[in-house]
């Protein structure tokens, strides 16, 4: 997100992009799971860390599925793990 906000609202809206051909990317459910619960905390609610978002890891989707692009769920991560770090500030 370019003003470097990321909210609950944006996460609950985020389009996830699939990755190139030949690349499988991230298991879907778990990410989108996995952001679900991110959106819980910047709502205040829930316990997650930004150690936690950093830490985070994400099984392919199974053999001739493609999930969402890694490269992109790795860039929002970073951002809603910030986004929590200024929360706990």
């Amino acid at each position: 997100m370019s003003d470097g906000a990321v909210t609950a609202e944006y996460l609950r809206n985020f389009v996830f992009d699939k990755p190139s051909f030949g690349k499988r990317g991230y298991n879907e459910k778990a990410v989108a799971d996995f952001v679900a619960l991110c959106a819980r905390r910047l709502d205040g609610r829930g316990h997650l860390t930004a150690a936690d978002v950093r830490n985070v890891r994400f099984n392919k989707p199974p053999l001739g599925r493609r999930g969402y692009d890694d490269a992109q769920v790795d860039q929002l991560l970073t951002e809603i793990a910030t986004a929590i770090d200024k929360l706990d500030a």
